[in-house]
């Protein structure tokens, strides 16, 4: 089998379909690899976009909840995210869970211990608190997610987080890659293995264990340096998945998901779509994802609206600045619990919709600015979706965004628009960055 196809099967098999009363949910929380993402904001793509495509759509609906720049703790104690999942799972549902990558923050260490020290020394603490040390508090998350599931008659299902594509000179993935930190000198570090902490919880706690680092290593190798960088990583950085490295992994998730004995039941509403029904599958994403047109009747309405709330920002002379004064090191991607939001509210009875945002926005100080626009709805920040991505914005070079992305709000609900900056800091902490931003417009209708 070519190396460039070896992902999809191209056998249709369809098992027997249970009869059920309503859908089961596949309910999945992750990171950045796993979430969603508009197809006009940005070429990156999570596994968990596709993997609905291998299952009867009749009897198993997928509830991707992947998040952007979450880990274990920013997933359970940030914007409501883990109890707005909750209070969509019902029991006989399934939940898979994968975290490591935002968790290896701080280089393995709790951040809350971490700035402790950090205080008693005199020292600037860190304002990224995504970190977990393997052992300690990233196992604690985990039985979290895992007892609570339990206790909604919910499945877990514990999958280790996708390599990164951190190839060697020997064309294999290096620890750092299958989330096993490093010592200063370059050892590997057995105590920071993410991998193996999270199959010591699945042992302890009696739950599925899919490896999916071994699995999506042995994949990318097999593949090649080159056609992984030019296919499935070319977004710019090692971490991020394009549609087909998304599309990859999803093949992947199914893969070990149909192999597992302990998944037997879920296994039964599972098919396996041939490489031309998955294309056709992720192609429906893309063109719903790029339509700009959205046939509303309604009142036309122009409006202006002012910051209404800063979560771990700070507003200072050039602009807005992590709480501290400081862009913590080591930052590819949003902190969910760091940003700048705007809120939107439809009337009791009417709703509205956005059909043009437009926003000035400047990097003062420095090349490696990065912003993500994203919405969500009501106080649990529901339904969060990526709508604008830049990395490394020009220095001192004002940019208009202008988004012709259509939203409903539904009568009575409030759109939270947020604006979650992060500095590529090359290694270091990162002071008199700022980010300048204009007065936000919005345009669209209020529905009769």
């Amino acid at each position: 089998m070519s190396k460039h196809n070896f992902f999809f099967l191209c056998t249709l098999s369809l098992m027997a379909l249970p009869l059920t009363a309503a859908p089961r949910k596949v309910h999945t929380i992750g990171d950045s690899t796993m979430s969603e993402y508009k197809p006009a904001a940005t070429p990156k793509r999570g596994w968990g976009m596709y993997l609905q495509a291998f299952f009867n759509a009749d009897s198993v609906t997928v509830n991707n909840r992947g998040k952007s720049g979450a880990s274990t703790r920013t997933f359970y104690e940030t914007d409501n995210l883990w109890p707005s999942v909750k209070s969509q799972m019902h029991a006989g549902d399934y939940l898979i869970i994968q975290f490591a990558h935002n968790d290896e923050k701080c280089k393995g260490e709790d951040v809350y211990v971490e700035n402790a020290q950090l205080r008693a020394e005199g020292k600037d603490t860190l304002t990224d608190m995504r970190g977990t040390e393997p052992n300690t508090t990233y196992k604690a998350y985990l039985r979290r997610y895992i007892r609570e599931a339990r206790e909604m008659g919910v499945t877990p299902v514990l999958m280790s987080p996708i390599c990164r594509a951190y190839f060697g000179k020997d064309g294999k993935i290096n620890d750092e890659g299958q989330h096993k930190l490093q010592r200063d000198n370059g050892q590997s570090t057995k105590d920071k293995d993410y991998v193996r902490c999270m199959r010591e919880v699945a042992e302890e706690m009696s739950v599925p264990f899919l490896d999916m680092t071994a699995r999506s290593r042995e994949a990318f190798e097999q593949a090649g340096r080159e056609f992984c960088m030019a296919n499935y990583f070319n977004c710019g950085d090692k971490t991020h998945t394009s549609a087909a490295g998304g599309m990859a992994v999803a093949s992947l998730a199914y893969e070990l998901l149909s192999q597992s004995p302990e998944l037997a039941e879920l296994q039964a509403w599972t098919l396996f779509p041939t490489k031309e029904q998955y294309t056709a599958y992720a192609q429906k994403i893309e063109d719903a994802g790029k339509k700009a047109a959205f046939a509303a009747k309604g009142t036309p309405f122009d409006s202006q609206f002012t910051i209404h709330n800063l979560q771990n920002m700070e507003l200072g002379k050039k602009g807005y600045i992590a709480t501290g004064g400081l862009w913590p090191a080591g930052e590819i991607d949003e902190v969910a619990n760091r940003y700048i939001e705007y809120t939107i509210a439809a009337e009791k009875k009417k709703g509205l919709v956005i059909e043009t945002i437009t926003l000035p926005v400047k990097a003062v100080g420095g090349e490696g600015m990065n912003i993500h626009i994203n919405y969500g709805f009501g106080e649990a920040f529901s339904g969060v979706t990526t709508i604008y991505e830049n990395t490394a914005l020009r220095k001192n070079k004002e940019i208009l965004i202008r988004l012709d992305q259509p939203i409903l709000v539904p009568a009575g609900q409030t759109l939270h628009l947020r604006i979650l900056p992060w500095y590529d800091s090359n290694g270091k902490p990162q002071g008199k960055k700022y980010l300048q931003l204009g007065d936000l417009k919005v345009t669209g209708k209020r529905l009769n």
